[in-house]
């Protein structure tokens, strides 16, 4: 079974062609494509938090609803983890590899179903017995947890206006913001430094490791490894190498540079580029295939050095027809 990461647009597309609405009629074909392919268990189309977030914002109730309608229909609530739970797990790995330990490391779950796997067990209803089956990394698992589903479209459907009556407001810290000033802030740094096109990559990844430090702290000293070691061991370049041997924050990277390689006053970050940059590194690694806006899969493939789609064995299109020929092609 292929899964299919389906950024917010290409779900909003889909939604649209569900239900008759303008800007669908490209999708139709790539709807009913994704329905077959659901049926006949050829494919399935995690969710992850993020996208319970993106719909959640959306004061449209007609709109929101219709397109958690689509979301219900072709997810079936199924879930991919999030990036933080990935993160220590790549982090355990290559400190492994290069100091021996930890010696034991359990690969988290990637995919499952519902909130509960979303959040890692934070958010579940306690009259049902959470799964406790063992990790796959195998792309093609599918691992059919039982969910609440009335507790899951519970929490899928609300809008602001149901989250803010709750004491839950969707932008209590706007990450988004902060994310932008965070990037135009290293823009301006790398400006004033005159990093060259070829230095840039670099600089990137040494500004990444400022910004997981503490995540590869907490990890070194679960490991027992002290920082003379890892000082005498890696050293400054060791240290940014190793921020690079992580997956996720190799396609971050990628997805950060292809911003940074024009001047800070043409980058045009944007709010939501944080969820692109935060959640689109899971997918890009762990699933068979993903739509992504067309910005997003240039960076991923720019380098022909390094192309991820080949790194990752992930297939990254933008086009509603790509989707259809992908699907045909899984179901032959």
């Amino acid at each position: 079974m292929l899964h299919v990461y389906l950024d917010q647009f290409a779900w909003i597309g889909l939604a649209r062609a569900a239900h008759g609405r303008t800007g669908g009629e490209r999708y139709r074909d790539a709807l009913e494509m994704c329905r077959a392919a659901r049926a006949h268990e050829v494919a399935s189309f995690p969710l992850d938090l993020y996208r319970y977030w993106e719909a959640a914002k959306n004061h449209n109730d007609g709109s929101r609803n219709r397109l958690v309608d689509t979301m219900i229909e072709l997810s079936d609530f199924d879930a991919i983890t999030t990036p933080k739970q990935l993160l220590q797990y790549e982090i355990d790995i290559a400190l492994r590899a290069h100091f021996g330990r930890p010696n034991d490391v359990t690969a988290p779950r990637v995919f499952g179903r519902g909130i509960a796997h979303l959040t890692a067990g934070g958010v579940h209803n306690s009259m049902r017995r959470t799964d406790q089956r063992t990790a796959s990394e195998d792309k093609s698992s599918d691992l059919r947890t039982p969910i609440d589903r009335p507790l899951e479209e519970l929490l899928l459907r609300p809008g602001p206006s149901t989250h803010a009556r709750a004491g839950l407001p969707l932008d209590l810290f706007r990450w988004g913001d902060l994310f932008v000033r965070h990037e135009v802030s290293i823009a301006e740094e790398i400006a004033r430094r005159k990093v060259s096109r070829a230095e840039l990559l670099p600089a990137v990844i040494h500004s990444d490791f400022n910004d997981i430090a503490p995540a590869i702290r907490e990890r070194v000293t679960a490991a027992g490894i002290s920082a003379t070691e890892v000082t005498e061991t890696l050293g400054g370049v060791g240290l940014l190498q190793l921020v690079q041997s992580l997956p996720t924050r190799r396609v971050t990277n990628a997805l950060r540079v292809s911003k940074h390689l024009h001047p800070p006053q043409h980058q045009n970050w944007k709010a939501n580029d944080f969820i692109d940059v935060v959640q689109l590194p899971v997918p890009a690694v762990y699933c068979d295939l993903v739509f992504t806006e067309q910005q997003w899969v240039r960076a991923l493939t720019r380098d022909k050095d390094d192309k991820l789609d080949e790194r990752f064995d992930t297939k990254l299109i933008f086009k509603p027809e790509q989707l259809v020929e992908a699907l045909v092609a899984a179901s032959l």
